[in-house]
């Protein structure tokens, strides 16, 4: 059975984070926590068990900042890297949005007392409202962070900036401003670490979804040296932009929007499916001569207010050979967490090189 997010900060959590408290802190309640950060939390999803048991942090720890800090910065000394009982990196994640919640007036110390946290879990939410409301001084830390010796600082400083982080907090300034962000960047582009080169593609992405070109000309300038790390933060930061067939993007990454496909065939399986079930899409086509292309398929989904939203998924990518080609994929109409579905018609369109070839229907029932 999957476990649900919202699982991971339950009973081993909430035992870690006293447990950890208590060893630190002498006259700390490890058991009054225990039960007051139980009470009501089945009726919460995950964010709002992360803002109660901050709540519940806040009876606990000091109401002088500074000495909650103190408290916060020697958690990383007595937390486990590992157990098979829970998933302690989860339990973190309240102490360290803690400090955005409880730090705002001490910017500094809340900043340090965050860089020491971040490896437990990621700063990455916590550290929104500083940049929304101290954004100068924040930033300066991001910068230093960039040059850090540890790759979840260095990534702390890429993931922290993104535009368009999903579930942070959204911050104008970096709305607007790229350049801000890519100087962050620029240091980190031949970073060491795969984790922070990852939190680079995806701070790219971002910014492609408002400025294509500012990408595209930062691409270029990064491939005038091609190393096999740039080639990859590259492929990655582009792909809503190869998504979206973005010309610039596919001539830059050798995909040209004049291409050949012959005899083609693109169908479904089904023209009804209902909840759980999966459908079969299938494309059939003839090359003449070997191309480099991107596959994909978007699915046009209805949403409450009837208008409809697209999904564009991955499908084959590369130099194709000469010859007939026959792809299929398969896709599940399962509930997820980060989707949510509304019967009617479903549609699914194939591209090529950013272009449409055909869509076919399905009705979710």
């Amino acid at each position: 059975m999957t476990t649900l997010l919202k699982d991971r900060l339950a009973a081993d959590a909430i035992q870690r984070i006293a447990d950890v408290l208590a060893a630190i802190q002498p006259d700390f309640s490890h058991d009054d926590f225990i039960r007051q950060a139980h009470t009501g939390l089945e009726q919460f999803e995950l964010k709002q068990r992360v803002n109660h048991l901050i709540t519940i942090l806040s009876l606990h720890l000091s109401d002088d900042f500074k000495q909650a800090a103190h408290v916060l910065q020697q958690v990383p000394a007595y937390w486990p890297t590992h157990n098979e009982q829970g998933d302690y990196g989860f339990a973190a994640w309240p102490l360290i949005d803690y400090v955005a919640v409880y730090g705002l007036k001490h910017p500094d110390i809340a900043l340090q007392t965050l860089k020491i946290l971040t490896p437990l879990f990621t700063a990455e939410f916590a550290i929104r409202p500083f940049l929304h409301l101290h954004f100068d001084v924040t930033y300066g830390y991001l910068q230093a962070w960039a040059k850090d010796e540890n790759s979840h600082v260095r990534r702390l400083a890429s993931e922290g900036c993104r535009p368009r982080l999903p579930w942070g907090q959204r911050v104008p300034s970096l709305m607007t401003r790229p350049d801000v962000i890519i100087a962050v960047l620029e240091q980190l582009k031949d970073d060491d670490s795969d984790y922070v080169r990852r939190s680079v593609a995806n701070n790219l992405n971002d910014i492609s979804k408002d400025y294509p070109e500012t990408v595209v000309r930062l691409a270029q300038q990064w491939l005038a040296q091609p190393t096999v790390h740039r080639q990859a933060i590259i492929k990655h930061a582009t792909r809503g932009l190869v998504k979206s067939g973005h010309a610039d993007t596919l001539a830059m990454l050798g995909y040209s929007q004049t291409f050949n496909l012959q005899n083609i065939s693109f169908t479904l399986n089904k023209t009804e499916i209902s909840m759980d079930e999966t459908v079969q899409l299938s494309l059939s086509f003839l090359l003449r001569e070997p191309q480099n292309l991107v596959i994909d398929y978007a699915l046009h989904l209805p949403r409450a207010n009837g208008k409809k939203s697209v999904k564009v998924f991955k499908w084959k990518t590369g130099l194709l050979a000469a010859g007939h080609h026959q792809l299929t994929q398969n896709y599940s109409f399962k509930v997820i967490t980060t989707r949510r579905y509304y019967s009617g018609e479903h549609d699914f369109e194939v591209l090529v090189n950013g272009q449409s070839l055909g869509v076919r229907t399905i009705e979710l029932i």
